[in-house]
């Protein structure tokens, strides 16, 4: 595996520390090294970039802010000397977050990260059939890989970096993975309605203003999905007449 990896960073010293230890990761190759944001566009436009190195301070525009506007991102790994952007950086589904100085064994941690994400995680039907006609998911969980039927799962719930899998059997099994990447890989019957939530509708006991109740377990319902979730439920007849 080859991962095309960008840096972007406004400090000389920043970008050279990044570039060695890019240089010392087998399964990375730097495709360029950047001082803003704005010079990395056409790299992600053409889809040459797998992996973004991406500081946060910087003048013109802010990694944050360039990720907000950034469309088909790559897997990013924000590069940053002030931890209190953490939380608002993993809602941008990042997969992680280095504090400078930041260290080769702290840096490897992070790609590591990326190389489990791109590994496939499902047990992907036949190229004639879709992805409907899968039946289960093989997460990476607690150095196992445990197979979980997708009408066993109730709710999923994003925890930074990792998703948190509630089964109806009760148990809770956490993975290294982007909520986005795992809605990917789920049939019709499961719907995002927060941005840390995922639903099976199967499993909804009721829908209670923005609280939506699956069996032992409450998720919530952003006001932006609500007008699209409730016509999807309608659809499915689930509201009845």
């Amino acid at each position: 595996m080859s991962l095309r990896c960008l840096i972007v960073d406004d400090e000389y010293i920043a970008r050279k520390i990044l570039s060695d230890y890019v240089a010392k990761v087998p399964e990375l190759k730097l495709v360029a090294a950047c001082s803003s944001a704005l010079q990395v566009l056409h790299h992600i436009k053409k889809g040459e970039v797998d992996v973004l190195f991406l500081d946060i301070q910087m003048p013109d525009l802010t990694g944050l802010d360039f990720l907000k506007i950034l469309p088909n991102r790559p897997a990013t790994i924000l590069t940053t000397a002030y931890p209190e952007y953490a939380v608002q950086s993993y809602e941008l589904d990042v997969t992680d977050y280095l504090l400078k100085p930041i260290d080769f064994d702290r840096f490897y941690m992070a790609v590591a990260k990326v190389i489990s994400l791109k590994k496939p995680i499902v047990d992907r039907p036949s190229s004639t059939s879709s992805p409907e006609h899968a039946d289960k998911l093989f997460i990476k969980a607690d150095n196992k890989i445990i197979k979980v039927a997708f009408n066993e799962i109730v709710v999923i719930n994003g925890d930074g970096p990792y998703v948190k899998i509630i089964a109806v059997d009760g148990r809770k099994i956490m993975s290294l993975q982007s909520m986005q990447k795992l809605e990917e890989l789920l049939p019709k019957n499961f719907y995002r309605i927060h941005r840390s939530h995922i639903v099976n509708i199967d499993h909804i006991d009721s829908i209670d203003g923005n609280m939506i109740r699956l069996k032992d377990h409450t998720a919530v319902l952003s006001k932006n999905k609500r007008d699209e979730f409730l016509k999807l439920i309608d659809q499915l007849n689930l509201l009845g007449d």
